[in-house]
């Protein structure tokens, strides 16, 4: 056995790096790697893909459904850092490798055993689940191909799969992975859905229509061929979606560009994407057209207060101004990493516009580029500079007081509008006993009278908070404390679960907030899985005596500082 592992090793290396060649040659030449788990390799998600609130900064590898397959490292190196979290990449690996590239490996199970026990010593030290350790540069180095892990579904993660990421170590900066030759085939190029016109009437407001595609003669085309009116300032966004070989999912395109006359307008290309800049998909996207029908729409122009470097050309923003009576030829190109591309064309009919522009009808205008404050009777509202990627004409109403709430329902502009930053929300309370301030918190309130948490805390008689949407805001109190049910322990002292102790945690409104279980009054290693409101302790036989009785206990926090304590007594 010890003479085949190494034979092996290295024909399973040479053999990716031969298959790697065959894939189509991807826009830059960089040093290959080896795949991260064993090939046939299908993606679930790939690099730049548009995601709710930020870009996918890798490449979501599929593992057939179910955890346990082995990770390996995809180069020489050593293990620069561990990140655990009941969110984000739950359990990451972060190594380090000569050439400058830092891979990273998330939704993890478990680490290789040695890292493994190193970053349990750390979690025991501190008593805390979610760490995020520097590793010193000499603890774990690896070879290509080294079993560095075993992947998982921890974290943010939607099911079982590997998230792999490929940064440029200096800046952290996460690249297109599919740069890299890994064995992933792909000869389909894009799927253009629909096209997006967009007209600016007035100040602040966006209008558009949506036509849909047909696919014939070997490009996209608008269904029934209409030449679109157009007059004025005019731009276009496109919805499209990409399909790898061998892979059902829909992914995100790498690159497009919007022509019109043979003059290239405005292009994208997502080739690495800085996270200070992820929330910026919210632009480049058209968040309202998500919100409202679940559309992924890539706005082919740029609005102003939208920091993104991942535009290829830049010509007035990619707005065009329609001000003739000719008819236009336009054109838009989307491509993939492998430089497969799909064209659609059409033609649109341009008229001198309307010398009288649409009236704002008293809106009041807040700028993207300042601070910007709004008060009434029952709110104090300042979206600072930069929260916003365009002048809004923004929209207020007070509404009646909800069921159960204490102050009346204010109406700040709508869910369709994103933030890039948090703005300062201070409404007003109503009849708020002096009991019940610690408990106070914004709520956001559906139309069905649901209501879930804005966060905030009371001040000087109001609830402060920075939430980082718009929406129907008032107060509410949270004094009902979180539950817990025990998954694996029956009338407080039966062990049923030979392996794991499980608890399902869950709190109303403000959410949980700290946690802490212990065992013959140590600290005690709960791992928290929010997602399935899971709590789970792994029997350690190396830090629990076996062959007696013990004593649990464990205690759960919410935002508000209700406190729920559970306590058993089990033999192992």
């Amino acid at each position: 056995m010890k003479l085949f592992t190494p034979l092996f090793v290295l024909l399973w290396i040479w053999s990716f790096q031969i298959y790697g060649q065959e894939a189509p040659p991807p826009p830059d030449e960089p040093q290959k790697l080896i795949p991260p788990i064993k090939p046939p390799i299908s993606l679930s998600g790939n690099f730049g893909e548009l995601r709710p609130n930020h870009f996918h900064s890798g490449l979501d590898m599929r593992t057939g459904g179910h955890t346990g397959v082995p990770v390996h490292a995809v180069a020489d190196g050593y293990v620069t850092r561990v990140a655990i979290s009941p969110t984000g990449y739950g359990r990451a690996v972060y190594i380090n490798h000569p050439n400058g590239i830092t891979s990273v490996y998330g939704h993890l199970e478990r680490l290789m055993p040695r890292l493994q026990s190193y970053v349990r010593r750390i979690q025991y030290e501190r008593e805390q689940f979610a760490v995020n350790l520097t590793i010193p540069r000499d603890s774990f180095p690896v070879k290509q191909g080294d079993v560095i892990a075993w992947s998982g579904n921890a974290g943010s993660s939607g099911g079982p799969h590997l998230h792999f990421e490929i940064r440029d170590t200096q800046t952290q900066r996460p690249q297109n992975g599919l740069k890299w030759h890994f064995p992933i085939k792909d000869n389909m190029p894009p799927k253009m859905i629909s096209l997006y016109a967009y007209s600016f009437p007035s100040t602040g407001v966006y209008e558009h229509k949506r036509y849909p595609t047909v696919y014939y003669s070997s490009e996209y085309h608008l269904k029934g061929n209409p030449v679109l009116k157009v007059s004025g300032r005019t731009a276009f966004g496109i919805q499209a979606v990409d399909y790898l070989n061998a892979s059902w999912s829909k992914c995100g395109i790498y690159s497009a560009l919007l022509v019109v006359d043979q003059d290239t307008i405005f292009g994208f290309k997502i080739s690495d994407i800085s996270f200070a800049e992820t929330r910026y998909v919210n632009s480049l996207a058209d968040y309202a057209e998500r919100e409202r029908y679940g559309r992924w729409i890539h706005r082919l122009f740029r609005q102003p207060g939208n920091k993104l470097d991942i535009y290829t050309i830049d010509k007035n923003n990619g707005i065009v101004d329609f001000t003739d009576d000719k008819t236009h030829h336009v054109k838009v190109i989307t491509s993939d990493a492998y430089g497969n591309q799909s064209a659609l064309e059409f033609q649109v009919q341009s008229t001198p516009p309307d010398s009288t522009q649409r009236q704002n009808n008293g809106a009041r205008i807040f700028s993207y580029s300042k601070d910007n404050y709004f008060q009434a009777d029952n709110l104090k509202l300042k979206v600072p500079a930069g929260a916003l990627y365009d002048d809004l004409a923004f929209h207020f109403e007070e509404e009646a007081t909800p069921e159960g709430c204490y102050a009346p329902l204010q109406e700040i502009q709508d869910k369709y509008t994103p933030l890039q930053k948090p703005m300062r929300v201070a409404i007003k309370p109503d009849s708020l006993p002096d009991s019940l301030e610690s408990k106070a918190l914004l709520v956001i309130v559906d139309p069905d009278g649901q209501k879930w948490s804005a966060g905030g805390a009371y001040s000087d008689g109001w609830i402060v908070g920075y939430p980082r949407y718009f929406g129907n805001f008032s107060v509410a109190v949270d004094t009902v404390p979180p539950t817990i049910r025990s998954l694996s322990i029956k009338e407080h002292k039966h062990l049923v679960n030979p392996k794991h102790i499980r608890f399902r945690i869950k709190d109303n409104l403000s959410g949980i907030a700290t946690y802490r279980g212990e065992i013959d009054g140590k600290w005690a290693l709960f791992a928290y899985d929010p997602k399935y409101d899971l709590l789970t302790y792994t029997i350690d036989p190396t830090r629990l005596e076996m062959g007696k009785t013990h004593q649990l206990k464990l205690t759960i926090a919410d935002a508000k500082g209700n406190q729920s304590v559970y306590r058993a007594t089990f033999y192992k």
